[in-house]
């Protein structure tokens, strides 16, 4: 079966299997129109089969009659004197046994090839271009582009949110996960981050704490208590602030401390409240015309 292109008119030839690859789709070998050679099938023309010699048949031979009139004597009558001035019939052609028809010209007895002359009766081009199968990556080529890059700017857009949700939360994936602290304090130095330890001051608990005058210095006073890190993980070490107060409870003097004004100095600060751990503090504050009765001391983180 034979199909039109729609675009050059370049027609192909076809078969039911591949039509049935890609579901009539082909691409013109010619112009490389992509086209349904469904809708554009065309009749293929009948072959013509070539015609045969034509013979040229035998004239019966002369009859007797004929004979015997070309055996007459060459007398003639008057009779046959006028009628020689007429222009004579000429005798019918004989033939004889070895006698062959006489052959017809060249371009006479050559008839033009089947293929072309069903070109000439369609109207068809002379040549007939194999096609060649259109896929489906030639038909949507560029919107499987367009998602693809629709589908690598989503990842990069999940990739860039994810990587801002690890970096808000590092804390708490370290807390939960202490396997991830040595990769999550490579993307900080990488990023510019800090990795601070964990800060729940509801996990810090005072069990003991009191206040009294400096034996050895009457205008100081001498602060002793006891920290202690409930959590099940290394926490940084809490603010302390220490209030003051006069007989009606009021605030003489409030002073925070930071984790530096009460570690030993054998204890850096950078090092964390350990696990369950336990801190005894002590330390000496400067009075001067204050006269309190009472305090309060409370942990924090700023």
């Amino acid at each position: 079966m034979l199909t039109r292109c729609p675009s050059c008119a370049t027609t192909f030839r076809i078969s039911p299997e591949q039509l049935k690859a890609r579901q009539g789709r082909v691409r013109c070998g010619k112009c490389r129109n992509v086209f349904n050679a469904l809708e554009t099938l065309v009749e293929e023309p009948p072959k013509v089969a070539p015609p045969a010699e034509e013979t040229i048949p035998k004239a019966p031979p002369a009859t007797a009659t004929e004979q015997v009139m070309a055996a007459a004597p060459a007398t003639q009558t008057p009779a046959e004197v006028t009628s020689a001035a007429e222009p004579a019939v000429p005798p019918a052609p004989s033939y004889s046994k070895d006698d062959r028809p006489a052959r017809r010209p060249r371009d006479e007895q050559e008839a033009p090839p089947a293929a072309t002359m069903a070109t000439e009766d369609t109207g068809e081009p002379e040549t007939l271009v194999d096609f060649e199968p259109a896929f489906e990556s030639l038909l949507t080529a560029e919107p499987r582009r367009r998602t693809w890059l629709w589908v690598l700017a989503s990842l990069l857009a999940l990739s860039a949110l994810a990587l801002q949700a690890v970096l808000h939360f590092r804390v708490e994936l370290a807390v939960r996960m202490p396997e991830t602290k040595p990769a999550l304090q490579s993307l900080c130095n990488y990023v510019g981050c800090d990795l601070p330890l964990p800060r729940k001051v509801e996990l810090v608990a005072i069990e003991s704490s009191d206040l009294h005058p400096d034996p050895t210095s009457p205008a100081q006073l001498q602060l002793v208590a006891t920290l202690r890190n409930r959590a099940d993980f290394t926490q940084a070490y809490p603010h302390l602030e220490l209030t003051l107060t006069d007989t009606a409870d009021k605030a003489l003097l409030r002073r925070a401390l930071a984790p530096a004004d009460y570690l030993p100095r054998d204890r850096p600060a950078t090092a964390g409240f350990a696990a369950n751990g336990e801190l005894a503090v002590s330390l000496n504050l400067a009075v001067t015309d204050l006269a309190p009765v009472g305090y309060r001391l409370y942990v924090f983180y700023p």
